[in-house]
């Protein structure tokens, strides 16, 4: 791992500790406040990460399609994902749908009983994800940096979303305080490992072309 990537994995994990640790400490005794609910700090970081990862991905794009010259699709629909990810985090849209429109209805998956009603919807996000995987897994190429990276992320997003799919109300309030909490630092780290996955792939691509030129006939001329 060259002095770039190590950086990187040191700035990323280093949050994934320290953040929610002074969130917690911040709102102590109410340690639980600024992470467990909805539209708090944690999850305005994790918008940020995701956001942070789509733009990435547009970056790895843009490269690809000066160097390549294909290649580029898989990141185009990773950065929209991301994006979309990222938005959904920060105005907590699949939640108000959940609770303005399905859970008053009761609207649920009949054969995932331990699912409260409306909460199956990240259920679909995920499988879509998964369905996704194979591409982003050859886009990631040779580079074993980035998938493991991104298997860590993708790993730690499923651990999320069963954390999350369980039935609130299964629950004590002192419970549900801590699997709420746990649930959202995983889901940090799972934002956090997919951004250092798309890092590292943009890094390798900038290592690759340093010291060349983007544009071949740039090199042609210049002899």
């Amino acid at each position: 791992m060259n002095s770039g990537r190590r950086q990187v994995v040191v700035v990323l994990a280093a949050t994934w500790v320290i953040v929610p640790a002074a969130l917690a400490l911040a709102r102590w005794p109410q340690w639980w406040a600024w992470i467990a609910p909805e539209q708090t700090p944690m999850t305005w970081l994790q918008s940020v990460a995701l956001m942070l990862a789509a733009a990435a991905c547009v970056l790895v794009a843009h490269v690809l399609r000066r160097t390549a010259g294909s290649g580029n699709r898989v990141w185009w629909l990773l950065a929209s994902g991301f994006a979309a990810l990222s938005i959904d985090e920060r105005f907590a849209l699949h939640e108000r749908i959940r609770d303005g429109l399905l859970a008053p209805r009761e609207i649920g998956v009949p054969f995932l009983p331990w699912v409260a009603p409306g909460d199956f919807l990240l259920v679909i996000v995920a499988l879509g994800g998964l369905a996704a995987l194979p591409f982003v897994w050859r886009a990631m190429a040779d580079d074993n940096g980035a998938r493991w990276a991104l298997v860590t992320g993708v790993a730690l997003a499923v651990v999320a979303v069963g954390m999350d799919s369980i039935d609130p109300t299964t629950w004590t309030t002192t419970a549900e305080r801590v699997q709420q909490t746990a649930e959202e630092v995983v889901e940090l780290g799972s934002a956090l490992a997919l951004l250092a996955a798309v890092t590292f792939r943009l890094l390798g691509l900038l290592d690759h072309q340093l010291g060349q030129p983007i544009d071949p006939m740039l090199d042609k001329k210049s002899v």
